[in-house]
């Protein structure tokens, strides 16, 4: 991998962090104004047309084809952008950003386990490993230092919509491998088009069905300042430049700047007053070192597979011995 390519992604994967990491607190304060739905409505259609006029004016109209491949994008974008994102914001109106921030970090471990069946390649037993103990670290932040807690309803329904929603976008995330030769700008808006759609016929829904309330343009320009953030930083700048790192780095390796999501989103909260407990700073470390372990473990099984694979043809076809003539 050049260095050039690397330092691209590993730019990338910091921007997406930062720009995450504060998300969460600014989405939670337009709730007063907003709920999930109608946040991630406005997020997505000011953030899809952002990336529409990007893609146009880099690529140009060929650029807009889908190439018999709309249907397919359409169910990714609905995974990644409506399953994610509603199911997060959702999630967060029952817990703290800072413990919705640590669900989301375990994106990498969730990563290990969708590629695990999609390709049925087992990962390195001591990355398992690390998937465990980054779970324990995860319930005793979500446990409140107490990590059965939450069997006995410590995790609560946002924690497992949360949970669900990151399982939706790592899903999204490693299916972007399925289309090589496109850049990852046209990847991005053409699938966020669709799953903006998507969130757009689900809130419409919803409100028509009574299940969530409606809200009109003074509530829209109350939060005017929270939809610019979670729009531009969290979502024209942080998705593009999240598939950019997984692109350049490869998802194993792009996902792990997720790690830094809860720690920015701790800073975020120890700002508004909020002091970490025990319980929280333990957990965190818990996660952040599994997750930099399960990494490394990882990297050390695929290179030992290749390194196995690589020398099996040299035995098949390595020379007879000649046969002694009597």
């Amino acid at each position: 991998m050049s260095s050039s390519k690397t330092l691209t992604g590993v730019t990338g994967g910091l921007a997406t962090a930062l720009a995450w990491g504060g998300m969460f607190a600014v989405a939670q304060s337009a709730y007063h104004h907003l709920d999930p739905f109608h946040l991630t409505a406005a997020r997505f259609t000011l953030g899809a047309a952002i990336f529409l006029a990007l893609l146009a004016l880099k690529e140009g109209s060929a650029a807009f084809r889908y190439e018999g491949n709309l249907a397919k994008l359409w169910v990714l974008g609905t995974i990644g952008f409506a399953g994610f994102n509603l199911l997060t914001y959702v999630g967060l109106e029952s817990m703290p950003s800072q413990s919705s921030s640590l669900v989301v970090a375990t994106m990498p471990l969730v990563t290990v386990i969708v590629l695990w069946i999609r390709t049925r390649k087992a990962p390195a037993p001591l990355a398992l490993a690390f998937v465990v103990l980054a779970l324990v670290g995860l319930t005793i932040v979500l446990g409140n230092g107490n990590p059965l807690a939450v069997f006995s309803g410590g995790l609560g329904t946002g924690g497992l919509l949360t949970l669900i929603g990151v399982i939706c976008w790592v899903v999204y995330t490693t299916s972007a491998a399925q289309f090589p030769t496109w850049s990852p700008l046209r990847f991005t808006a053409l699938s966020c088009l669709p799953g903006t759609l998507s969130i757009l016929v689900v809130t419409a829904v919803s409100q028509a069905a009574g299940w969530i309330d409606g809200f009109g343009p003074g509530d829209y320009a109350a939060a005017w300042w929270q939809i610019l953030y979670v729009a531009i930083p969290a979502t024209a700048v942080a998705i593009l430049t999240w598939n950019i790192a997984n692109r350049n780095l490869g998802p194993t390796n792009g996902v792990l700047f997720i790690n830094l999501v809860p720690v920015t989103a701790f800073v975020v909260s120890a700002f508004q007053g909020h002091t970490p407990t025990g319980a929280e700073l333990t957990g965190i470390c818990l996660v952040i070192v599994s997750l930099l372990g399960a990494n490394i473990a990882g990297r050390r099984h695929a290179a030992r597979a290749t390194a196995e694979a690589a020398a099996r043809p040299v035995e098949a076809t390595a020379p007879k011995a000649p046969t002694a003539v009597r």
